[in-house]
């Protein structure tokens, strides 16, 4: 891992319900992930970046309207000009008012904590500087981050 993790925080709205009994699009993680990528471009070389696409995105488990979500991600490899990323969806926390729980007797504001997180997603994705916006590490954790130098025949 190059520098540190990132994590953003946010909980799922009801305007995340996009099927049946609140279940939440899948496609929210990657939204999330991206935001995460731009901080983690922002520390490493004081650009907003450009996010060249994901290798891979696997969902391993449903998130719904109400779950509290944490986001994670980290730098995995720099290059010349990309940044070989790596993403994790955590669900830490949701409501108990879905129909897949048992809410007999809880408020319609009952909540729980998920311990240990549950695994909701993982990706790897590519992000882009050009050379010349590249302004070094803005966060001291980032301070071993070397470009690689492709040889010139």
């Amino acid at each position: 891992m190059v520098g540190k993790k990132v994590v953003h925080k946010a909980m799922m709205r009801a305007s995340d319900g996009h099927y049946v009994g609140d279940l939440v699009n899948g496609a929210k993680l990657p939204v999330a992930w991206g935001d995460v990528g731009t901080e983690l471009m922002v520390l490493v070389d004081g650009d907003i970046s450009l996010f060249l696409g994901y290798d891979e995105i696997e969902f391993t488990a449903p998130v719904y309207v109400g779950d509290f979500m944490e986001y994670h991600g980290w730098i995995e490899k720099v290059g010349n000009t990309s940044y070989k990323c790596k993403f994790e969806a955590y669900k830490v926390a949701a409501m108990c008012n879905r129909t897949d729980m048992d809410t007999t007797g809880l408020a319609s504001t009952a909540a729980t904590a998920i311990i240990p997180p549950i695994l909701c997603g993982t990706a790897t994705g590519s992000l882009y500087i050009a050379k010349d916006l590249q302004r070094g590490p803005q966060d001291p954790t980032f301070n071993d981050a070397v470009h690689t130098v492709k040889a010139v025949k």
